[in-house]
């Protein structure tokens, strides 16, 4: 565990904190009754998706990594990604705009900044904690940063939903959760949870080159952004549209089946790390 690492996660997370609070609460002077409903379904798929998480032989030992951990990844999903992004997206979008990107205007301006953002997270949040030291703990933390990014960002468009629909917010809030949740479920998690495995293989696979360990984690957030890249173009038409989304999805979700096998079967094969809470100092047992 850096010591360096932890301190920049901790500032990090105090900054990240008020942006969180800001979105959450901000959104109530739009639509009060859209962004209470968003904030319940937030919580619930929160709860929904740790607990499946938690399922897995691959969460890290809790002695050592634990809710501390688990607060982390998902105040830095939820409040440091949106920072970076207020930080860095406006200027990529002006660009897109003046050029006349279009067609991947929403690209640049959600993969660029948002992908980055939470792949540092996983970086800093990985060297934090002694108790993450194997590559599917890249990917469990992946996991759970883009979960707390996805749901803040489904509260948004939520508190959206209420203003445009024109009879009730409350079907405006409902019909637009039903869509980010059924149309691309988990898109957020899935992608950070990618980019999370690559840091994972980069920064706890032994004897490899450095050069290997850049390789394969600029290799998997590669893959991380270009498949949110291609997720978020705006084609002119309908049918367009959804055609890109099936062909992103036929590529997205058994490419992240196949990582969440083969990470689960290496660690179950893996009897190579025990943690201890502190440093062991004898062997004896008298």
């Amino acid at each position: 565990m850096s010591r360096l690492f932890r301190r920049t996660l901790a500032w990090l997370s105090v900054l990240g904190l008020p942006i969180l609070l800001f979105f959450s609460l901000s959104n109530f002077f739009v639509s009060p009754a859209g962004t209470a409903i968003g904030l319940v379904f937030a919580a619930l798929y929160l709860v929904l998706v740790i607990w499946l998480l938690r399922r897995s032989p691959m969460w890290p030992d809790p002695s050592g990594a634990g809710w501390l951990w688990v607060a982390a990844c998902l105040v830095w999903g939820a409040g440091v990604s949106f920072l970076l992004v207020m930080l860095s997206g406006p200027a990529i979008l002006a660009l897109t705009e003046k050029w006349g990107l279009e067609l991947t205007e929403a690209s640049f301006g959600g993969a660029y900044p948002e992908e980055i953002g939470k792949a540092l997270g996983v970086g800093v949040i990985l060297f934090s904690f002694r108790a993450l030291n194997r590559p599917w703990h890249g990917l469990i933390t992946g996991a759970l940063v883009g979960l707390g990014f996805e749901a803040i960002e489904n509260v948004l468009y939520g508190a959206i939903g209420a203003v445009l629909d024109p009879n009730s917010d409350i079907n405006g809030t409902l019909w637009l959760w039903a869509v980010r949740l059924l149309a691309g479920p988990g898109l957020h998690i899935v992608l950070s949870a990618l980019a999370g495995w690559g840091l994972g293989l980069a920064i706890f696979s032994a004897q490899r080159s450095t050069w290997w360990r850049v390789q394969v984690a600029g290799g998997w957030l590669a893959v991380a952004f270009l498949l949110h890249f291609a997720w978020n173009l705006m084609w002119p038409q309908t049918w367009m549209l959804i055609a890109n989304y099936l062909a992103v999805s036929i590529v997205m979700y058994p490419l992240f089946i196949w990582v969440w096998v083969r990470a689960h079967r290496d660690c179950v094969a893996d009897d190579s790390y025990a943690y201890t809470s502190r440093s062991i100092a004898t062997l004896s047992t008298k």
